[in-house]
């Protein structure tokens, strides 16, 4: 039985309200966010057979615990009946924040292997939303998961987000992340077979220069599942709804003051440089960097 999803930033309750919670007409069909979580989970575990409340369980746990942050389509829309019949580009947001043990003590440390975890789990996630909305036989789809909220992990870490340190941090977790998804991707490709229309070492140009172990070279090489992984994005919405996060990669939340560091808008956007650069090596698409009023991307439900 997964923890009742704590709320701890107003702004959170206010978009989940607005923007995610299932309402027909004046009926209200999420009572609570415990209750969205469990709408999307089950839609997506649906097709999981005899595994569906396994699966069903694990999302609703990373949900609840703000781990893992789904696609905003399926927040809206998975489990109402109202699926989009198409899901290009399907997203995953990590909330890094969420992985950091004893945080702002001197034995913080960021969990690794709570991470990794997750970050496959992301994989299947997506794998089962798309097959949600286009069909066993969709075509391979270029996934999206990213992160959110380093700025608050790197915090809770006791590490100067302007430091060295924060960036050697940000590459680990860079790595963690490629090679969880990569597994799990592996993993997924035995078990349900190739992506429509998949080509064969799509994946495996986005690791010519990574270390890659030998026993993943072949499968790699081989695999037609996916034409991507990762992908870090801004997600202010994601973000907001997640206890009001850092905005991926940025010191900034999307409300409440655009700077939570009190750097200048030039040491900020210099700094989050740093850490983008520190990750890109790991990341398969640009890792994009949130420049200005963040809160200007939010959608129009979420201001």
């Amino acid at each position: 039985m997964s923890t009742p999803t704590r709320f701890t930033d107003p702004h959170a309750v206010d978009v989940w309200d607005a923007s995610f919670r299932w309402r027909s007409g004046d009926l209200l069909r999420d009572r609570t966010i415990d209750a969205t979580w469990q709408r999307v989970a089950g839609a997506l575990a649906a097709g999981a057979g005899a595994h569906a409340d396994r699966w069903r369980q694990r999302y609703i746990e990373v949900f609840s615990r703000w781990q893992l942050l789904p696609d905003e389509r399926l927040l809206r829309h998975a489990g109402t009946g109202r699926a989009p019949t198409a899901l290009p580009e399907p997203q995953a947001c990590l909330n890094l924040g969420a992985f950091v043990l004893a945080p702002h003590s001197a034995a913080a440390r960021f969990d690794h292997a709570g991470f990794a975890g997750v970050a496959g789990l992301s994989v299947r996630l997506l794998d089962d939303a798309v097959r949600l909305c286009e069909g066993e036989r969709a075509a391979a789809p270029a996934l999206s998961i990213g992160v959110m909220g380093l700025a608050d992990a790197l915090a809770a870490l006791g590490l100067d987000y302007r430091g060295r340190e924060a960036q050697l941090a940000a590459a680990a977790i860079a790595r963690t992340l490629a090679f969880a998804a990569l597994e799990s991707a592996l993993e997924l490709g035995q078990e349900r077979g190739p992506g429509a229309n998949g080509v064969a070492g799509a994946l495996a140009a986005y690791w010519r220069d990574r270390a890659l172990p030998r026993e993943l070279a072949g499968p790699l090489l081989q695999h037609r599942r996916y034409r991507r992984l990762t992908r870090i994005s801004a997600q202010p919405c994601l973000a907001l709804l997640a206890n009001n996060a850092s905005i991926g990669l940025a010191a900034q939340r999307a409300r409440a003051g655009r700077n939570r560091l009190a750097l200048s808008a030039d040491a900020a956007l210099a700094a989050q440089g740093a850490l983008a650069a520190a990750m890109q090596p790991w990341i398969d698409a640009p890792v994009e960097i949130a420049r200005g009023d963040c809160e200007d991307r939010l959608c129009s439900h979420c201001l």
